[in-house]
């Protein structure tokens, strides 16, 4: 470690040293301060374009495709800023949504240029999680966190979520189950060096505060993740595997066996039935209120992609047109008799990508998802996987869960949401390349 130092110190420039603290700094600052960690990316993004035009930085040739494809996508975003009539409103996210993939290209030319940055990648990323990990602990036995958060209780005070750092339920689950593939990523490809004993001790620690967290999307991508991982072990630990697991919810089992609002969350999710209904904090008819409201927000999504079928109605304007459409037609838009309420996305990716920023945006989109499937199915079916290839089916399946179709999901184009997606991505286009060398 001390040699990694006196190179970081004497042997590296201020601009690389500063892209390395940056990027460092990012998974802590994702689950502490999305203001820090947007503000980061933001910086490494400028540096890396400075080294680009000084250096002229040839490392890049390797990944031309991506970069075009995504100069491409950029375009498309710029084209319905162009047209949209909610420029105000629009004009910040789309112009400056190309921080996100160099982003990527900072990650990727720090794991090519420093055989060193991937020990400190990985730790990193361990430390953070591991930080977040105990933060949700505590706050699960002591009703507050390390910065004061408070259980998160909903409007009627009936259920508490567990929150952690984010003072969001929703969020500390997305966090941790979308970082899960991507250290199993880097677990497998640093396979001489991680025992199994430690490899199973991170599933098990991920899988506890995702559950007593209480999000069904987290929730299910868990168990999603868990098959995989089942799937892709060798078959003297399979067995192993499947027991750690079984302990670690047998463990959480224990401990929140009388709390109400698991056993909603497990209710709703399909998983167990309540035979008491007094049992049942939340009546069935407020769930179908919310399963409406989803339903309305999907509607007026698609509505808003037929009239602005090319390229949308703008980034992030999908709120403003909910609003324009209730102001025009002053009754719910599909007629069913639940009052329409405007949320700033719909809560499905490819329906937002459709509405913001329309067809061509929503293909490009797709062709991702449908090709990393595509990869991770050709994986699984292939007798010969070693660690490497197991390597770089996990991070596909980080890019899977991040673009999935069918769960409900944040707004694509948050910043918070922006930078769980294309974090992942260099590490990505650093594991191909080397596949392909």
């Amino acid at each position: 470690m001390s040699k990694i130092l006196k190179i970081f110190y004497h042997e590296i420039d201020f601009a690389d040293k500063f892209l390395i603290i940056s990027i460092l700094f990012i998974p802590l600052s994702l689950a502490v301060s999305i203001f820090a960690a947007d503000l980061l990316a933001s910086f490494s993004g400028l540096i890396l374009i400075y080294l680009f035009l000084r250096k002229n930085l040839d490392i890049f040739n390797k990944i031309k495709k991506e970069i075009i494809f995504f100069f491409i996508f950029y375009i498309i975003i710029l084209i319905s800023l162009s047209l949209t009539k909610y420029k105000g409103e629009s004009f910040l996210a789309s112009f400056f949504y190309f921080r996100y993939f160099l982003l990527s290209l900072t990650i990727f030319y720090l794991l090519k240029k420093y055989d060193f940055f991937f020990k400190f990648f990985y730790n990193v990323i361990l430390l953070s999680i591991s930080f977040v990990i105990f933060d949700a602990i505590i706050q699960y036995f002591f009703d507050f966190n390390i910065l004061g958060y408070k259980l998160v209780a909903n409007e009627q005070d009936q259920l508490i979520f567990l929150s952690g750092f984010f003072n969001d339920e929703k969020k500390l689950g997305s966090y941790l189950v979308r970082f899960l593939p991507l250290i199993l990523s880097i677990i497998y490809f640093n396979k001489r060096k991680i025992s199994l004993k430690s490899e199973l001790i991170i599933l098990s620690l991920i899988g506890i505060p995702i559950f007593l967290a209480s999000e069904r999307t987290a929730f299910l991508l868990l168990i999603i993740i868990y098959f995989f991982y089942f799937l892709m072990s060798e078959k003297k630990l399979f067995f192993l595997s499947i027991a750690v697991i079984i302990f670690t919810f047998l463990f959480t089992f224990q401990k929140v066996l009388t709390e109400k609002y698991i056993f909603f969350t497990m209710e709703q999710t399909g998983l167990i039935t309540l035979k008491n209904p007094s049992e049942r904090p939340i009546n069935r008819d407020m769930v179908r209120y919310y399963s409406y409201e989803h339903e309305n927000l999907s509607y007026t999504g698609l509505k808003a992609f037929q009239k602005n079928f090319l390229f949308g109605t703008g980034v992030k304007s999908f709120y403003f047109y909910c609003q324009d459409t209730i102001k025009k037609y002053q009754y719910n838009i599909n007629n069913r008799g639940n009052r329409l309420v405007c949320s700033t996305h719909p809560h499905n990716t490819y329906i937002q990508i459709l509405s913001e920023i329309g067809i061509f945006g929503f293909i490009l989109v797709l062709f991702i998802f449908v090709k990393v499937l595509f990869i991770n199915f050709k994986i699984l079916f292939n007798k010969n996987k070693n660690n490497l290839i197991k390597s770089y089916f996990f991070i596909n399946l980080s890019i899977i869960i991040n673009i999935m179709p069918l769960i409900p999901s944040g707004s694509f184009f948050n910043n918070w949401i922006s930078l769980m997606i294309f974090f992942p991505i260099g590490f990505l286009l650093y594991l191909r390349d080397t596949i392909k060398s």
